[in-house]
């Protein structure tokens, strides 16, 4: 097994945006829609990226798609074993909640509950309802952007990561100095004309 080849584009700035969830809200649409309204905020150029920094709260009526998360099977065929599990009547501490948003509204969202008992179950998300409250801090960072590509290994829209380059002050100070340079040349030209 070779090495892999590690692309990790450098970010700027992080900023957290805290809110609150109340009893009754579905979780994933709530988490779609607070990761749409903080990037639409941000200009596109800046930033295309958001993140789970840290959540705390209690659910209800949890789903969840466990571990076999791969739609292919070692021989490049589809698998269609992913178990959907859904806990109805059953509350639960959110333990861990971690995910990825983009513009595009592609997300990734695992998380980790434990119930009354204190058994722990995990999973990509697919919804729970939140039971008294959740507790979120999402994150940007400048300078990236998320996309998802359809990954013909694992049969999902992964994640792409990308720098975000901003025309830089640098590149105005280049076409300024050109434009001076331009004119100086002119100015030159008219001179040594007018000196004949």
């Amino acid at each position: 097994m070779t090495e892999p080849t590690l692309i990790v584009p450098p970010s700027g700035a992080v900023t957290a945006h805290c809110l609150r969830l109340r009893p009754g809200d579905k979780l994933m649409p709530s988490l779609r829609q607070a990761a749409s309204i903080i990037l639409d905020r941000i200009p596109r150029e800046r930033c295309g990226s958001a993140f789970v920094i840290t959540a705390v709260g209690s659910l209800q009526d949890v789903t969840l798609r466990l571990a076999n998360a791969s739609r292919m099977d070692g021989d490049g065929e589809k698998n269609e074993g992913n178990d959907i599990k859904q806990y109805a009547n059953q509350r639960f501490e959110v333990v861990s909640l971690t995910g990825t948003f983009s513009r595009d509204d592609g997300c990734h969202v695992h998380i980790s509950l434990a119930d009354a008992k204190g058994m722990a179950v995990g999973g990509h998300l697919i919804d729970g309802v939140v039971f008294t409250t959740c507790e979120l801090v999402l994150g940007t960072a400048e300078g990236v952007e998320f996309v998802r590509q359809m990954d013909d290994e694992t049969g999902y829209n992964e994640l792409e990561v990308r720098q975000l380059l901003p025309k830089s002050d640098e590149s105005k100070w280049s076409n300024m100095s050109k434009a001076a340079l331009v004119i100086t040349a002119i100015a030159f030209v008219a001179a040594k004309i007018k000196s004949r």
